[in-house]
């Protein structure tokens, strides 16, 4: 097992997907062709995606009383992931995701918070022995932000490692960056909370300087198939190959991603080495169908990186 212990706290949701040849535009009807429901939630992928990896991982969020919630709680279980803080809310729905993907197996998504959205700054407090009895904690944006905020400060002052990837996009303020070790984020979300755009030439040397300016200690911008950069501590910037696989759906690449970058990193990885490990994981899933059961055990990603001829 790893020698950091990671807690991550975040969304559990149900996850309804359909497939279809196309994503429809705005006003267009697509038909279908297939539709499976599968547990996800960027809190609950995360979390699978670093258990997969054999580190000892932690979770907390909330759920709905009803179906959906405890085959959430079940799912957890089945991964190893301590789940005893996943609170049952009475009064909410579990959370939901309506996910289409077409034949390339690129996604669109709506969330619908329910239960997520209920955690309370107060809920947070009464755990705060999850956060004292681990050492790297991992955010994203799928609970309330003043939630969020509260427990970037909270584990900071615990000196615990932060992760937050904020998705879906939203302001992040300069006390926030100050408190995350590591931001990780995608093109989309750079581009929303940035407004800068990879279609800018000069967009690395734009990010460095935010970078600079908010006091902010290592970005990750994940770039699919395209890959990914790193720009570090020192401001250095590194960039790194996706590999080339066969999408079929891209719903949990960028979560399992951050899980496979996480449980490296609890594991005394450097980053460099970190990112292309989790580079690796990230390829696996996507050629997979579903969220946390697309997301491969340490023992497929080692193979998949032997297999490869550099």
């Amino acid at each position: 097992m790893g020698n950091k212990k990671v807690l991550v706290i975040g969304s559990l949701n149900m996850d309804m997907t359909v497939k279809a040849d196309k994503l429809p535009k705005e006003g267009e009807t697509v038909l279908g062709y297939e539709y499976y429901e599968s547990c996800g939630g960027k809190g609950g992928n995360q979390a699978v995606a670093i258990s997969r990896m054999e580190v000892d991982t932690e979770m907390l969020g909330m759920v709905g009383n009803d179906s959906y919630g405890r085959k959430l709680i079940d799912n957890l279980g089945k991964y190893n992931i301590v789940c005893e803080n996943v609170a049952v809310n009475e009064n909410s729905v579990t959370g939901r995701a309506v996910i289409a993907v077409d034949n390339n197996g690129k996604n669109s998504i709506i969330v619908i918070p329910g239960s997520n959205f209920e955690i309370t700054v107060q809920d947070i407090e009464e755990r705060n022995e999850s956060i004292r009895r681990n050492d790297i904690v991992v955010l994203q944006n799928e609970i309330p932000m003043e939630v969020t905020k509260y427990i970037l400060k909270k584990s900071k002052e615990m000196n615990k490692i932060t992760v937050y990837n904020p998705a879906p996009a939203k302001m992040i303020d300069k006390e926030m960056a100050k408190n995350t070790d590591y931001l990780i984020l995608n093109e989309s979300e750079m581009e929303e909370i940035f407004k800068i755009s990879i279609s800018d030439e000069a967009y690395k040397d734009k990010i460095l300087k935010i970078k600079q300016e908010n006091n902010m200690k290592n970005i990750i911008l994940t770039l699919g198939e395209k890959g990914s950069i790193l720009f570090n501590e020192e401001d250095r910037i590194s960039e790194f190959d996706a590999y080339k696989v066969s999408a079929v759906d891209t719903t949990a690449a960028g979560d399992s991603f951050l899980g496979g970058f996480i449980a490296e990193i609890s594991m005394g990885n450097k980053t460099d080495e970190a990112i292309r490990y989790a580079t690796a994981v990230s390829a696996i899933t996507v050629t997979r169908k579903g969220a946390q059961d697309s997301i491969p055990s340490r023992d497929e990603v080692e193979k998949f990186l032997k297999s490869i001829i550099f």
